[in-house]
């Protein structure tokens, strides 16, 4: 199982929410709109469909082991 770092664009997040909706034990939309991520780094895979669902593309999610981009 990998571990992914999470990392978000907050300049290019609208604050859609839906990485919170599909994550919601990983992201949230703090009080300024912005989504937020709540831990550096998960192995739960759902941090790669919060990235694929993005509609601003403001998740990048990389595996910790290659340090590729996953999402």
């Amino acid at each position: 199982m990998s571990t992914y770092k999470i990392v978000i664009d907050r300049s290019l997040c609208s604050g859609f929410g839906t990485c919170a909706e599909l994550a919601p034990e990983i992201f949230e939309v703090g009080g300024d709109g912005i989504a937020e991520a709540r831990v550096g780094t998960s192995d739960d895979p759902a941090v790669l469909e919060a990235a694929a669902q993005c509609p601003m593309a403001a998740i990048a999610v990389y595996d910790l082991a290659t340090g590729e981009q996953a999402a």
